[in-house]
């Protein structure tokens, strides 16, 4: 009987479905193992660490109490910061009942698990299957380090919009890898469409799409033109306007206030000047204990890689993110640098570091490159004669014992990472405060919408901002950038010393500004004897606090 020859098609198919086979195995055990890690960190908490939660919380509760659209914070003023995720959030306690803390401090452990299952799509996508799993590792347990989880584009429990929106970020990166094939003007309407969704979530890597949107079409229609393709150029144009249209009808929730009500006029550059400490050139020390690494190394090799060659739709994206992270990264550290030491006012977005973020991202792509190549050459080497489905056997095998090994054995150290453990004592700090817990709840649910509560700096941060009433001024690097911070923190100042001194000019500042209610320590009681003329009412104390009205 004679047998039939083995189909070297059919023989390297196979071994491309046990690669891809392996490949989601390993993803999702790396998945799991991650979630692990943040659900064990987050799964008791009843208070998130940063203050920026309590500004997301301040905006999710104005939906709940039917103010979309106004400053939680500051009287007569709208709607400044993107929407998505604390609208998300506010749906989120009206369908369960959970309190807005409590989801999150324990959200994010679920919610943030789009980030790391669209980045493994993604590089499934623009590469291959071993090549994504090989990111995924890299992007979850080799990036992090001691950084911050919301300094490096990996899993973080945290509920923070720059760490849920890199899921969606990714996901319309596949989208457009899609749209490239195409000149249907309805399909990159859907891109424009979905470019808005994703700055309701975060401008930063919506700023980075809408560029490589642009590059492309740009690219596309001056292709055409020098073709003499004058149906091509036409189709490309509808294209462009059609994204363009969709992308600013789907923002208007936001840019209706921004654009519409303050001409995007960022008055406030506090907040977008903040600069992550390693990213100062008078910190470059910790810049390079962050980056000088084998890791960064073969990384940054590997993007450079990527930029080589043509051919693959891959590529000029990844030179597109990567180019445009790094120059609109540049662009806002030279905004901030001008500004602050020559007084030249460069337009400003977010904080340079959001870029940093995204060059994260591409590092770990790059790495996932050159290590799935280098592997695979090394079998061809080995095997020396042709045998396509030996190497790609010997390539996944050898790549899921390393990730394998490498992940179990660092795996205490990454479940112990700053990230998690600093971050979780900072909750456990605040919900030792229960004086602090119990006067935000306290405003929230006794005082009316438009109340104004005078307190200090701190106090506005860390008690009244969760529980969206108003105050004379708060903190500059939380507050509205398109109102002036130093009018009310003068106002806030001078009603503070009409409280421990008689000031002819208090009853005016109060009248100015509609204060109605006092935030004090009580500590601090005796430090304003005046009090008692302006504020003669106690309406709330506990242990830590005491609130005060007018009326």
């Amino acid at each position: 009987m004679k047998l039939s020859a083995i189909d070297p098609s059919a023989a390297r198919n196979s071994g491309r479905d046990r690669g891809s086979m392996v490949a989601l195995l390993l993803a999702a055990f790396l998945i799991a193992l991650a979630f692990a890690s943040g659900h064990r960190a987050t799964s008791d908490l009843t208070w998130p660490p940063y203050m920026d939660f309590d500004r997301d919380a301040s905006f999710a509760q104005s939906i709940l109490d039917g103010h979309y659209g106004e400053d939680p914070l500051y009287r007569d003023e709208v709607l400044w910061f993107t929407p998505l995720v604390f609208t998300m959030e506010a749906f989120i306690v009206k369908a369960t009942g959970v309190s807005i803390q409590v989801l999150q401090a324990r959200g994010g452990a679920f919610l943030n698990l789009l980030g790391p299952i669209a980045f493994f799509l993604l590089v499934w996508r623009m590469f291959n299957p071993l090549i994504a799993v090989v990111a995924l590792w890299a992007q979850l347990y080799l990036l992090p380090g001691q950084e911050p989880g919301w300094a490096v584009a990996t899993y973080s429990p945290w509920l923070l919009p720059m760490m849920f929106s890199q899921g969606l970020f990714y996901l319309m990166v596949i989208a457009l890898l899609g749209s490239i094939r195409t000149s249907a003007w309805p399909v990159w309407m859907g891109m424009g469409a979905g470019a808005g969704v994703l700055f309701l979530a975060h401008a930063a890597p919506a700023m980075i799409l809408v560029g490589m949107v642009a590059i492309h079409l740009i690219r596309a229609m001056f292709t055409a033109w020098r073709a003499g393709d004058r149906a091509g150029l036409l189709a490309h144009v509808k294209c462009a306007l059609a994204s363009a249209i969709a992308f600013i009808v789907i923002t208007l929730p936001l840019t209706w206030y921004v654009v519409g009500y303050y001409g995007l006029d960022q008055v406030n550059r506090i907040p977008s000047a903040y600069t992550y400490t390693p990213l100062s050139l008078r910190h470059l020390q910790l810049f390079l204990f962050h980056n000088v690494s084998l890791f960064n190394l073969i990384a940054g090799i590997g993007v450079v890689a990527l930029f080589r060659g043509k051919g693959q739709a891959s590529r000029p994206v990844m030179r597109s993110w990567v180019l445009l992270a790094l120059f609109l990264g540049f662009f806002g550290y030279m905004a901030v640098t001008l500004g602050l030491h020559y007084g030249i006012e460069l337009p400003m977005a977010v904080p340079t570091f959001h870029f940093y973020f995204y060059l994260k991202a591409a590092l770990a792509i790059g790495f996932a490159h050159i290590v799935v190549r280098s592997v695979e050459r090394a079998w061809q080497y080995l095997r020396r004669k042709r045998d396509d489905r030996g190497i790609a056997t010997g390539t996944t095998w050898t790549l899921a014992a390393v990730i394998l090994l490498q992940t179990v054995l660092g795996y205490p150290a990454y479940a112990n990472r700053p990230d998690l453990v600093d971050t979780r004592q900072r909750c456990m700090v605040r919900m030792a405060d229960t004086g602090a817990t119990d006067m935000c709840y306290f405003m929230r649910d006794q005082l009316p919408w438009e109340a104004v509560v005078l307190c200090d700096d701190e106090l506005s941060i860390w008690v009244l901002m969760a529980s969206a009433r108003k105050t004379v001024a708060t903190n500059a690097s939380m507050a509205n950038p398109y109102v002036l911070p130093a009018p009310r923190e003068q106002a806030r100042a001078g009603m503070f010393a009409g409280l421990e001194a008689p000031a002819p000019e208090m009853d005016s500042l109060l009248q100015a500004y509609d204060v109605t209610y006092l935030l004090i320590r009580r500590s601090e009681a005796e430090k304003y004897p005046e009090r008692g003329r302006w504020f003669p009412h106690l309406v709330h104390r506990n242990e830590g606090y005491l609130l005060y009205s007018r009326n």
